[in-house]
Order: C-alpha cells, then structure tokens, then sequence
C-alpha cells in the first residue's frame, strides 16, 4: 500500500481551477477534442461543447449520500495496529485543505474483477465509520502510474475511486462477489497526487486528452 500513503487532491480543484496555464491546458484540449472524432467528442453536445463541463459531471465528488461538502482531498497514511495492518490504510477525508471532514481506518475486504476503466477494483470497509456514513465503503483502482516516474518525467499518480455508505448503495450483483458491478458506472471521481507541481497537474488535462506533455509552463 505504500503508493497509497501520502497526500492527494481532487481532480475538481483542476477542473475548476482559474491558474492562467490551467486555462491555457483546458483551452488547448477542448480544442483538440472539437476536432477529433472520438467518445469524448460525440458527448460534448449533451455538455454545451465543453469537455471541462462533461469532467466536472463524471469526476464529482458529492453523491446521494454526501450531496453538500465536495471531496477536496486526502491524506493517507499506513496502519499502525490491527492483524492485517498491511491491506489497508487510514484515510482523511478532507473539505479544504486543513478541514477534515472524516478519518477512518480501512480495510481490503476484497476485489472485484471489472470496476473502474474495466479493470479489478479493491474493496475497502472502514467498521470505525458510523452506520449511515458515507464513508464507510472504498473502492478504487490502483494509482497508476507509480509516483517514482513523475521523477523521471512520468505522469502525476492519479486513481479513480467511489465511495458510500455500504456495498449495496454502490455494487449490483453477487454479494461481496468478484463479479460483482458498479451501479454508477461513470462516476469517475478521481484524485492526484500532490507531490506534482503546476506543470505536472497541467500535464495530467493534457494526457486526459491525448495531447504531448509540455516541457515547461507556457509564457503566456
């Protein structure tokens, strides 16, 4: 779980964010994706053109259960106790950047096998979380890639996850089975790592959109 532990922030803080070369990222992908014909391109219609307005849809980070108080971040770091210390981690579910909203030691309970992208999801259960918590269920995918390659010119960490107050408000299918599925399949909250600088958080837009890093932050 080491790549887990550490700090992290809201994909929304990117989309939402006024940072002149933030800007200038989004401004250069909705371009790009106007004129390509791709997934992204035959939904901008239903978004007003805007590909910015279609991430802030998908990447939310409220739900039915936490309708008011948008996810701004998180904090992680490993467990110190417990007989399985090592599947999982306690977590602070942060409002801003010094507000936290909830902490709660979480626990892998499982994995299924086609989450998020399609791909194998962990499972986390955090018992500490009161009955009725949003917070009481994890899943989310691996990051990816590791944190090392932003140190070697790599993307930011990133991972998409889901949250709520239990397993059935989230999965349909097999009780706490492999084959089990998301019920909200494109709710793609998603958070960053906060080790990467501007560059790297304008760089992750562009990867997003298929566009070449940038070496250094635009001039202008």
């Amino acid at each position: 779980m080491s790549e887990w532990t550490g700090d992290w922030i809201s994909f929304e803080r990117l989309i939402d964010s006024h940072d002149p070369a933030i800007e200038r990222a989004w401004t250069e992908s909705e371009a790009a994706m106007r004129g390509r014909r791709s997934a992204f391109s035959l939904m901008l219609p239903f978004f007003g053109g805007s590909m910015r307005r279609f991430w802030r849809w998908a990447c939310r980070t409220t739900c039915r259960a936490n309708r008011h108080v948008p996810i701004a971040g998180w904090h992680i770091e490993p467990l110190e106790y417990g007989e399985n210390a090592g599947n999982g981690f306690a977590l602070e579910w942060r409002s801003d950047e010094s507000t936290v909203i909830g902490r709660y030691a979480y626990q892998l309970d499982h994995m299924i096998d086609r989450g998020l992208e399609g791909k194998p999801c962990y499972v986390f259960h955090a018992d500490s979380a009161p009955d009725g918590s949003p917070f009481r269920v994890l899943i989310a995918m691996d990051p990816m890639p590791a944190r090392a390659e932003l140190d070697e010119g790599g993307l930011l960490s990133h991972l998409h996850f889901q949250y709520g107050s239990s397993e059935a408000a989230l999965l349909r299918g097999p009780d706490k089975g492999a084959a089990a599925r998301l019920r909200h399949r494109m709710w793609y909250p998603t958070m960053c790592s906060a080790d990467g600088d501007l560059l790297a958080q304008c760089n992750i837009i562009r990867a997003l959109h298929h566009l070449p890093a940038w070496e250094r932050l635009p001039d202008d």
